[in-house]
């Protein structure tokens, strides 16, 4: 394949898309955002809201370079399910705070964390999954290079 100087395919892709489109109106191509589910966790155990976990993006490791990216948990079916403080998602616009080393860490659990809640993503009391997503993602990922942090059961 092509790639133009940001990575992506070369030309505008206007007949992919809009085939796309007509085809499927909900889904973007690849190209324009990349979507990954998981429903274990880095052991292959299903993932539930009687755990603890965290998803670590070491620095530098963000999905999305030129757009945004988000990270949602839901029930098994694909569903969003109400959460005390009515987050349902975090994403790299929502305030999450970064560690000393420019890392950042997103805690997947269905209790409040004891410390501060920036970056804790609510999830359901029983199994659930969740789905990250990139927006015009950069050429690691349109390239397959890019790998998702593992989901790591931490309690």
């Amino acid at each position: 394949m092509e790639l133009d100087p940001q990575g992506r395919s070369a030309g505008n892709g206007l007949l992919v898309r809009a085939a796309s489109q007509k085809a499927l109106p909900l889904v973007n191509v690849f190209e324009e955002a990349a979507y990954w589910t998981t429903s274990v966790d880095s052991a292959g155990k299903k993932l539930s809201g009687e755990h603890a976990y965290r998803l670590h993006f070491p620095p530098g490791a963000s999905p999305a370079d030129d757009a945004f990216w988000s990270l949602t948990a839901t029930d098994t079916v694909g569903y969003m399910v109400s959460s005390p403080t009515g987050r349902s998602s975090v994403d790299d616009h929502s305030g999450l705070v970064t560690n000393p080393d420019g890392s950042v860490d997103v805690l997947l659990q269905s209790q409040a964390p004891s410390g501060p809640a920036h970056n804790w993503l609510p999830t359901p009391t029983g199994r659930f999954k969740l789905m990250l997503r990139a927006y015009l993602p950069g050429t690691a990922i349109v390239t397959g290079g890019y790998q998702v942090p593992p989901v790591v059961r931490v309690s």
